[in-house]
């Protein structure tokens, strides 16, 4: 393998200097990388928040700093540098395979062709200029890019995707910085040295770490309500999501043949196109008119509004609205108040409030241990805190959307439509 020296450092609003050797500035200027510039972290966020224009490339920077970060801990614990430096690599480049607008992309393009932004991650660090890369450095891409989506066999897998995992630990304290919403700050230093190894799995200490830790999941769950499942910033979101969903299906755009197709797209690729078709085609009554109207309201910041919603707190996994049901819903509504489907939405983003990813289910599955007379011993998180049993389970949320100039209307639907399939 090449020696690899020192490169340099770039100035991170969240993190500070954030410092690469040249081996990761090669990775950094690679056009894959440089394309997470132009992918919003957050989508179309910045509707509600204003400052939440921040972008992929720089959260994926923030993980790589946890990861440098980590990595003075994990050499203490016995990993060597070749591994510190694949854990890096994969840490840079585990969001290399998002769309445009980030997650909105994947639901609305991404699963029709029954691929996820994890799976185009691992093709595009195995087929792209990316590998060459990690190759001339004598690194193995396929190892890297196992370890970028989690699935290497190895115990840093839980850093890249687990229940405390540095993609977490940035985005919560990144989101909340640029929404300026203040509850996702997290003690992060304190969690990543906490973690130790037992039975060769990574696990965090406690008690040390327990206070970190209620913050850490506090936080996750604040956040969930106060900025990704927030009202406005749904209404945004499933309105742009629609609009992309309907041009891919009925107008052939935003579709992809392989990898170097899919790199072409970001989020202003995915804009000027619907830009265009919706000034192109103005009064055209063709199937691709709800895209071109739902984007021109976005154009104009024309949400869609929340007419109904319940919130209830469940422990079970299902979704109360499946996806059946929710289509019937949307047609039964749509035809009682006289309108087009598509200007009623039923939202049902069945998620776990805890920890946040269908990933990992369950909060109480986060590996903790204990030193005990000089043996490490794994504990249960629920031995050590009551505070996070409390927050156990999912929470459901069921809202209807309506178009604005429809809203008293389908409101008046909405109750006695819903509340039947409510416990």
């Amino acid at each position: 393998m090449r020696s690899i020296k020192s490169w340099g450092e770039i100035r991170d609003p969240v993190h500070g200097y954030i410092f690469l050797n040249s081996f990761e500035k090669d990775i950094v200027d690679t056009y894959p990388m440089q394309r997470l510039h132009r992918i919003k972290q957050l989508g179309n966020a910045y509707l509600t928040y204003p400052g939440a224009d921040h972008s992929r490339f720089s959260h994926s920077l923030g993980v790589f700093h946890l990861a440098s970060v980590v990595s003075r801990k994990l050499l203490d614990l016995g990993f060597n540098h070749e591994e510190l430096q694949e854990l890096r690599l994969a840490a840079l480049l585990h969001d290399v395979g998002h769309g445009p607008f980030s997650h909105l992309f994947e639901e609305a393009v991404l699963r029709r062709k029954q691929l996820t932004h994890e799976e185009l991650t691992s093709l595009i660090i195995r087929g792209t200029e990316v590998g060459e890369v990690i190759g001339s450095y004598g690194y193995d891409p396929c190892r890297v890019s196992l370890l970028s989506i989690g699935k290497l066999q190895s115990p840093l897998n839980i850093l890249i995707s687990g229940p405390f995992d540095m993609d977490k630990l940035d985005f919560l304290s990144r989101d909340s910085y640029f929404t300026g919403v203040e509850y996702g700050k997290v003690d992060v230093a304190r969690l990543l040295m906490s973690i130790g190894v037992v039975d060769g799995s990574l696990a965090l200490e406690l008690p040390s770490s327990l206070y970190a830790l209620e913050t850490f999941l506090i936080s996750r769950y604040e956040m969930f309500k106060a900025v990704y499942f927030h009202r406005t910033v749904r209404a945004a979101w499933i309105m742009l999501a629609e609009a992309i969903r309907v041009a891919c299906e009925h107008g052939g755009l935003f579709d992809f043949k392989d990898v170097n197709d899919f790199l072409v797209m970001d989020d202003g690729y995915v804009e000027t196109n619907l830009r265009r078709m919706a000034r192109d085609a103005v009064g055209v009554e063709d199937e691709l008119k709800p895209a071109r109207e739902l984007y021109s309201m976005l154009e104009r910041r024309e949400l869609f509004k929340s007419v109904y919603e319940a919130v209830l707190h469940a422990e079970s996994g299902r979704p109360l609205i499946d996806k059946r049901r929710k289509e019937e819903l949307e047609r039964t509504m749509a035809e009682r108040a006289g309108i087009e489907q598509w200007m009623v939405v039923v939202d049902t983003p069945m998620i776990p409030s805890l920890p946040y990813t269908p990933t990992q289910p369950d909060p109480m599955d986060i590996p903790v241990f204990e030193e005990i007379g000089g043996t490490l011993v794994k504990r249960k998180l629920t031995e050590f805190s009551k505070l996070i049993e409390s927050l156990r389970g999912y929470v459901d949320i069921v809202r209807i959307y309506s178009h604005p100039k429809f809203k008293d209307k389908v409101r008046s639907i909405a109750e006695s439509e819903v509340e039947s399939l409510l416990p």
